[in-house]
Order: C-alpha cells, then sequence, then structure tokens
C-alpha cells in the first residue's frame, strides 16, 4: 500500500510535485527545528526516524524522476552514454545515503564496564607497538605511556616490534641502510631497557604489519592484545576503560576505540581550520562507528584496539592477504561468530600525515584495501556471517566508490557547456521541482546527522581532493586484487618551507575546463534564449564546482610546519616558583611532551619578573611532581596575568614520565579538547568558509605557481 501511494503521489503533474516539494521541505525544517531542543532518548529516536523518512521520500522521488523521465535517449549514442554516467553517480550517491541512514538509524552509546576487585582474575596483557621507519623520538612516547598504564604491572607487557630492524634490514647490500637499521634498532632497545618494555624483532619483512604482530605473536602469552600504532599514545585508563567487556563476553573479539588524533591533517594546516573545526576523522569514529556498533559491525581500524588472543591464534594469526589487515581480521572473526564492541572514548593521541602526498597514500591504501577484502573475501560468500555483516562489509566497499562519482560530477558540467553533450532531459521548473528539495533535504540531514562533527561542505571538499588518486587506485585493484602493497603513512616530518604539492597537477586541467565551462555556458546563456533555465542551472552547478576546486588548491598549497612534536590544550592549576623564591600561582593552558605553555596569575605577585631563559621549577601539587624548565618566551595577556612558553629541562627517566603523564595522560583531558572542537557551523556561515578556502587559499596557491613558473623561465633564460 506505501509503495502503490508513493507511485501514485510521484504519477501527479508538475504543479502538484512543486506543492509537495514546498510541504515537505517545510515539515522537515519543522522535525529539524524540533530536534534542536532537549529531548529524552525515546523521543530523538522518533525525531531521527521522521528526518530519515521524509528526506528518503524526496530522494526517493527525484530518482524516480531522474529514472523514468530525464534520460537523455534521443541525442544519440554519447550523450545517452554521457547521461547514464550521470545518473549512475547520482544512483551511487543514493544508495551511499540509505546505507548512511541505516547504519545512523540506532546508534549505541556504549559505556566502559567497571574492573573487578579480585585482581586475580584479570587477564595479562601484551601490548604490541608496530613500528617500521618511524623516528625513535615518536616511538619514545608511546612506550613511556604503555608501560605506566594503571593497570598491574605484572599483568602488563610492552613490546616493541621493530621491523625496521630485522636481519633482512640489519644485512641490507647497501652499507649505509644497513647501518642505518643497525643503529636505530640499537636506540629502540635502549628506549625499550629504560622504561621496563621489551623488543621483538623477526628474520625478514614479510606480510608487512599483519607479518610483524604474527611474528610477536610466538614469543609472547598475554590472554589481551593493546595494537597501537607507533605515535598513538595511550592515556593511563585506556586498559582499565577496555578489559571489563571482554571480561563480561567470552565471545567477545574486539573493543575498539577512537583514533584521536592532536596534529592537524594537511587540509586543517595548510586552510588553517585546526582550531575551530572538527577533525575530519570524527565523522566516522563519533558517528558511524557507534551506529555499527548496534548493528554489531564496527571493526578493528588497526590501533587503539584491544584483542583476544584466543580468537587470533583460532585464526591462524592476523588476516594479511589484503593491505588493510584490520578490517579483513574482523570479518574473518565475524564468520566465526564472534563479537565486536566499539567505545566511544578517546584514549590515544596521534599524529596525522603532515603532507597532501602522506594523506593521498594512506586514503589510496585504505580504499584498495577495502576494495580487496570485497573481492578476496567476498562478504556474501563469507560463511557465519549474518545479513547486517553482509549489508554493511559491502557498504565499506561500496563507500569508496565517491572518488569516481564525484570525479564525474566534476566533468559533467563542462560536457554540457562546453562540448553541448545534453547529460538529462528536464527543464528548469522540472529542476527546481525535484532537484532542489532533494539537495536541501540533503543538506539538511547531514547537517541533522553529523553537523556537530561536520562541517557543510568540508565533505565534498575531502571528497573531491581524492577523487583522482584514489579512482585510479581502486582501478588498479580491479584489474589484479593482489596488485598493492602495504605503505607506511610517513608520520613526523618537518617541513621548512611554503611550496605547491607535486599532486595537483590533475586538478590545473580540471580547473582549467571548469572554467572554460563558465565562459562557453555565459556565451550560451545570451544566445540561446530557448535553454537559459537548464544553462543556468548547470552554470550555478559549474560556479559552486569552481569554489570547490579552489579551496582543493588551497589544500595543496603546503604550508610551514616546523614542530614535528604536537601540543595539545590543557588545563590545570600548579605553581611557578622563580629563582627568588616566589611561588606563583598559574595553570596550563597546552602541554607536549617536552613543553608546556601556562598563564601566571600576577594578582598576589604582581613585582615577579620573568625574562627569557630563566630557569623556574614547575609545582604539580594534585601530581606530588615538580620539573625544571627554561622559559623559552613571555607575553602579555592582561595586567592581571602573562602568558608563557616553557621547554622542559628533563633530568631523568621519572621527570620524562611525568612530563608524558601530564601532556597526554588523562582521557578526560581528551574528550574536553574534542568537545572545544565540537563547533558546527550553519549551511550559510560555512559556505562563506568555503569561499574564504578558495579565495584566500586557492589564490595564494595559483600566486605561488605563476611565481614558480617566472623563476623557471628565469633560470631557464640564464643557461
Amino acid at each position: 500500500m506505501g509503495v502503490f501511494l508513493f507511485l501514485c503521489i510521484l504519477r501527479t503533474d508538475h504543479n502538484v510535485q512543486l506543492l509537495i516539494s514546498i510541504f515537505s521541505l517545510l515539515l522537515l525544517a519543522l522535525v529539524y527545528t524540533y530536534s534542536r531542543f532537549p529531548h529524552p532518548e525515546d523521543q530523538r529516536e522518533i525525531i531521527r526516524l521522521l528526518m530519515i523518512y521524509i528526506c528518503l521520500f524526496l530522494l526517493m522521488r527525484y530518482m524516480y524522476w531522474r529514472a523514468t523521465e530525464t534520460l537523455p535517449t534521443q541525442w544519440g549514442v554519447i550523450s545517452m552514454v554521457a547521461g547514464l554516467l550521470l545518473f549512475v553517480a547520482e544512483a551511487y550517491s543514493l544508495i551511499n545515503t540509505l546505507f548512511g541512514y541505516f547504519i545512523n538509524s540506532r546508534p549505541f552509546r556504549r559505556k566502559a564496564l567497571p574492573m573487578p576487585e579480585d585482581v586475580s582474575v584479570l587477564p595479562d596483557v601484551d601490548i604490541y607497538i608496530p613500528t617500521y621507519n618511524e623516528a625513535p623520538s615518536i616511538l619514545r612516547a608511546t612506550v613511556i605511556a604503555a608501560t605506566q598504564m594503571d593497570y598491574p604491572a605484572e599483568k602488563l607487557h610492552v613490546y616493541i616490534l621493530d621491523d625496521g630492524g630485522t636481519e633482512q634490514k640489519c644485512n641490507d647490500k647497501v652499507a649505509s641502510k644497513a647501518a642505518e637499521a643497525r643503529a636505530r634498532a640499537a636506540e629502540l632497545k635502549e628506549i625499550a631497557s629504560e622504561f621496563g618494555a621489551q623488543y621483538i624483532t623477526r628474520a625478514r619483512n614479510l606480510h608487512a604489519k599483519a607479518g610483524n604482530i604474527n611474528s610477536a605473536l610466538q614469543h609472547t602469552n598475554g590472554d589481551l592484545l593493546v595494537i597501537l600504532d607507533c605515535d598513538h599514545i595511550p592515556t593511563r585508563d585506556f586498559v582499565e576503560k577496555t578489559v571489563g567487556f571482554f571480561l563480561a563476553d567470552p565471545k567477545l573479539f574486539l573493543v575498539q576505540t577512537p583514533h584521536n588524533f592532536v596534529s592537524p591533517d594537511p587540509i586543517e594546516k595548510n586552510l588553517n581550520t585546526y582550531e575551530a573545526s572538527p577533525a575530519e576523522n570524527e565523522l566516522f569514529y563519533d558517528v558511524m562507528q557507534p551506529g555499527l556498533d548496534f548493528w554489531g559491525t564496527s571493526f578493528f581500524c588497526g590501533s587503539a584496539a584491544v584483542l583476544r588472543r584466543s580468537v587470533i591464534n583460532e585464526l591462524g594469526g592476523i588476516s594479511g592477504q589484503t593491505i588493510t589487515e584490520d578490517a579483513e581480521t574482523t570479518i574473518d572473526a565475524l564468520s566465526l561468530g564472534y563479537k565486536t564492541a566499539y567505545l566511544n572514548r578517546p584514549m590515544v593521541s596521534g599524529l596525522q600525515p603532515e603532507t597532501y602526498a602522506g594523506f593521498i597514500l594512506q586514503r589510496v591504501r585504505w580504499g584498495q584495501g577495502m576494495f580487496q577484502i570485497f573481492l578476496l573475501k567476498n562478504p556474501w560468500r563469507q560463511p557465519g556471517l549474518k545479513i547486517e555483516h553482509r549489508l554493511l562489509y559491502t557498504n565499506f566497499t561500496f563507500f569508496w566508490g565517491f572518488a569516481s562519482s564525484r570525479f564525474i560530477m566534476l566533468l559533467a558540467p563542462p560536457l554540457f557547456l562546453v562540448f553541448h553533450i545534453n547529460l538529462c532531459d528536464a527543464t528548469a521548473i522540472e529542476l527546481i521541482s525535484y532537484a532542489g528539495p532533494a539537495l536541501i533535504a540533503s543538506l539538511i540531514s547531514t547537517q541533522y546527522f553529523y553537523g556537530r562533527v561536520r562541517w557543510p561542505f568540508m565533505s565534498q571538499l575531502y571528497e573531491i581532493i581524492q577523487s583522482v588518486y584514489i579512482s585510479r587506485g581502486i582501478w588498479e585493484v580491479m584489474k589484479n586484487p593482489r596488485s598493492p602493497s602495504f605503505q607506511v603513512t610517513p608520520k613526523g616530518e618537518v617541513l621548512d618551507r611554503n611550496f605547491i604539492s607535486g599532486l595537483a597537477k590533475p586538478f590545473y586541467f580540471i580547473l582549467a575546463l571548469n572554467v572554460t565551462a563558465l565562459v562557453c555556458g555565459t556565451i550560451r546563456y545570451h544566445q540561446e534564449s530557448w535553454g537559459e533555465g537548464g544553462i543556468a542551472f548547470v552554470m550555478f552547478w559549474a560556479i559552486l564546482d569552481f569554489i570547490f576546486l579552489m579551496g582543493a588548491l588551497g589544500i595543496m598549497h603546503e604550508k610551514r610546519q616546523l614542530r614535528s612534536e604536537p601540543r595539545v590544550p590543557h588545563q590545570e592549576n600548579l605553581f611557578v616558583h622563580d629563582s627568588e623564591g616566589n611561588r606563583i600561582p598559574a595553570y596550563t593552558i597546552n602541554a607536549s611532551a617536552s613543553g608546556m605553555g601556562l598563564k601566571i596569575d600576577r594578582a598576589g605577585h604582581p613585582h615577579v619578573q620573568l625574562n627569557l631563559n630563566d630557569v623556574v621549577t614547575l609545582e604539580f601539587p594534585q601530581r606530588g611532581v615538580s620539573l625544571q624548565a627554561r622559559v623559552l618566551s613571555v607575553f602579555a595577556v592582561s595586567s592581571l596575568s602573562m602568558g608563557m612558553g616553557l621547554s622542559y629541562q628533563l633530568a631523568s627517566s621519572e621527570d620524562e614520565r611525568a612530563a608524558i603523564d601530564i601532556a597526554f595522560g588523562s582521557s578526560e583531558q581528551l574528550i574536553r579538547n574534542n568537545r572545544n572542537r565540537h563547533q558546527g557551523r550553519s549551511i550559510p556561515k560555512a559556505f562563506l568558509y568555503l569561499l574564504k578556502f578558495g579565495f584566500v587559499h586557492g589564490v595564494a596557491h595559483l600566486s605561488a605557481l605563476v611565481r614558480e613558473l617566472i623563476s623557471k623561465q628565469k633560470q631557464q633564460t640564464k643557461n
């Protein structure tokens, strides 16, 4: 009956459809406005379902109209093929949206389970820190934090799994590489010895990270495995907050926690949005993973996770057929009837790739790995999986089709405006009646589900900058599913100058094509009066693409990154002791492994004067520790307070432990930091930011490109 009513509505004339659009959008706006007020959980669920149903109606109505009335079948083969490709791209977006609604229909907010009072029943926990070529300085902080978690010391075992110090690496035919590997291995062994960890390596570098972990399994015996990337510094309560789930459910295989990052990704860095905007990964970890958890399909993300050792043994080790061994291992465990869980509590401090090239390397690996899983371990053929597992593992693969879909969308306006290829048989009033409401519904639903953790239009920007390279990477997997090899994402890079990314070149061509389309569209609008409505609609589309492409170029204009160690926001009261014996109240504003920023209250000490290079003692009364520090900077905040930047002068391993604990030890601090960045933006305000990205950072990219070309031309002239 519902389908029949839906079809009857769709077959009414266009004037009625316009009225239906207006009514549906008004109802959607009413529900969205009502959702902004506090409600009990049962009412929030009703609101969420209402939002989904209204948006689904408008989107399905649009796609039905596109499929039955607009396909360009009468203008020749080229137009028909191009029009079908555009329709497929739109259909992909619809299916992706449907999966999003399915995942977010019932998010599950899991809370940590208490630890038992009887310590004897607690499992032994092995903490694995795999490393390949990362700097020992990055690894050092993670090892220190891992060895001082709140868990019985006799049941906690920390291991550095060094794939950069294998016999194969240390005996490389190139003498300089062999010497470098041996020196790095010696440094990691020293770190392990100093802080109570153990060092494990192997003979050969086989099967990348999965092989490294599987080799270590032969040398350890813990009941649970904590996997930490070498740059993921854990909080003190990481094990304490996760072990309880395994004691409560013997069928539980995995507890995954968020990958929390304390450095900007290249998009945030190059567009200067890090302090004000939510992190890009929070859409997945704060919204999607709780939705997946309800359906029992949250999956292992390679780090910040706890796994049951007995299940790994039953699987024969971490799976290694694909380059995303984490998700692959999860599907293998689910097929044996085991369960997964997701605890949405940030308990690691990690580093993002510093460059656009590093970001793309990481995302191409993820996309290729998910396609490999689908092709090599098809969830529809995998025994033991529930229907929701099969559907959502299909979605994990299907999601990465956004790259090709976005690429087609970018090419559509030039095909119509420049090459006169008709892609859609529709009038302006039809587009307003069908496409307009669908677009508005998409914006409103996106703002409803993701507005707290993702600004409007940012997803499109992220998709555009990945489109070319992920499309190429997935095509390689489609040709040969076993072709990709695991590549480590570079972390901790120092960029000593601004420069243009070498990966920007394809986007110059797309931008030039877009500008040509705008010029041709302007000419056609004045010459073809019979098609003004359609041309104006596509011109509007092309203008939006132009703004996005300029913003994309802004991302590819790499900014200097001189600090290889992040300073995280931090709030804690302390006292500063100067050389004259004054004990001055202060509070921290940020902290790192090597220093901190703070503000000093001078109300009770108006005559205290601190200068550059002064050595002070920092007293942390709540911790019972004191650290020496040197003043790097002093600046006025107000007449009663001043700010200072300090560099620690760490005299012992215990001092270093204290510094790591201050900066990264508290998950409550990480939660507060993330909440401070959850600054949503309205659609109009987000659009203004998008304009800024394009016309400030994008123009800066083009200006730098022109200067670079002129410089090269002058150099060639001299030669």
